[in-house]
């Protein structure tokens, strides 16, 4: 008998809370406040989403970033405890959805273990992976963003409603500096004399994503012997960007000391490149080395004894002219 009556005032109660004025609204009432007969027996899961800070760095042709979702939800409406707690579907599981919506040109998303389920009464959150990985375009130490969408699928009872629900949410991430510098010498043998210079042209460009400081370092060489002379660094903008500044020369110049009197002396020389981006030395690139060899050909006495030669002779020619003017003139008299 107490359970009859139990229930009759339950149904009073559901027939009161219906035929209220506030649910009693025309359609009118329902679309400005959102809210109408069907509605008020309906739940509607709020669905929260976090990842954790991170430390790790999303870099061109490095692993890809690992970033841990973790997926929840609460009920809200009238009716929410009473669903959670006394009806047919407080044993339901709702399942949402985590989809990928938008990313960067520059960058690839996806998630692993997407289809979320959890119970009502859950107690930990959902774990998902979204792994990220972005190309040789994305802009060192900028911000990407990947957008996701979590959707919860309805759950229809007899009486009570789960709806569903749909919310977007902004995962974000640093991208890490990707060095890659190109060096070109235009030649790299060259043969000259005591008094000659060899001249090599070395391009440089960058390939990476970040502006790039380049160290210049001639190596071990008999500085005795030879002169070198080259930049000590050169500063190359983000391929990233484009424009001028990529692309860069240097020069090396070699040439043997005045001192120096080696005949048909060879020589290995090297020069070492160190990238790194501008502004943090500690993060440094692939070092470069690269090999040039002169040969110099002759000695000082051997040009010296050549300049005495060219002098008598030209000294000689200019006696000759002299005495063949100064007999002509003589002649004529």
């Amino acid at each position: 008998m107490l359970k009859r009556c139990l229930m009759i005032v339950i149904i009073f109660l559901l027939l009161f809370s219906v035929l209220s004025p506030n649910t009693l609204s025309n359609e009118t009432s329902k679309n400005n406040n959102g809210f109408g007969f069907k509605e008020i027996f309906t739940a509607y899961p709020i669905i929260k989403f976090t990842y954790p800070r991170l430390e790790e760095l999303a870099t061109p042709n490095g692993e890809a970033l690992q970033i841990p979702l973790a997926t929840a939800f609460k009920l809200t409406g009238r009716y929410a405890k009473f669903i959670e707690q006394r009806s047919l579907l407080r044993n339901a599981i709702i399942n949402i959805e985590l989809k990928v919506e938008n990313t960067p040109d520059w960058c690839y998303a996806n998630i692993s273990n997407s289809n979320v389920q959890l119970p009502l009464d859950h107690t930990e959150p959902f774990k998902s992976t979204l792994t990220v990985t972005v190309t040789e375009n994305a802009p060192a130490f900028t911000q990407g963003v990947v957008k996701i969408s979590a959707t919860s699928k309805m759950q229809r009872g007899i009486i009570f409603n789960i709806a569903e629900q749909t919310a977007e949410f902004d995962v974000s991430f640093i991208i890490g500096y990707w060095s890659a510098v190109s060096f070109k010498p235009k030649g790299n043998i060259a043969e000259i004399g005591p008094y000659d210079t060899a001249d090599f042209q070395i391009d440089i460009e960058n390939l990476g994503n970040g502006p790039t400081y380049v160290e210049i370092e001639p190596m071990d060489y008999p500085k005795e012997e030879w002169d070198v002379n080259i930049a000590s660094s050169v500063v190359l903008s983000s391929a990233v960007d484009g424009g001028e500044g990529v692309t860069k020369s240097v020069y090396l110049k070699i040439k043997p000391s005045v001192g120096s009197d080696w005949n048909n002396k060879r020589q290995t020389f090297r020069v070492k490149f160190t990238p790194c981006y501008l502004g943090r030395p500690n993060l440094l690139g692939k070092e470069e080395i690269i090999t040039f060899i002169v040969q110099k050909i002759g000695s000082l006495k051997d040009e010296e004894s050549d300049n005495n030669f060219l002098i008598i002779l030209v000294t000689a020619v200019v006696l000759v002219i002299i005495m063949s003017i100064f007999l002509k003139r003589r002649y004529l008299n």
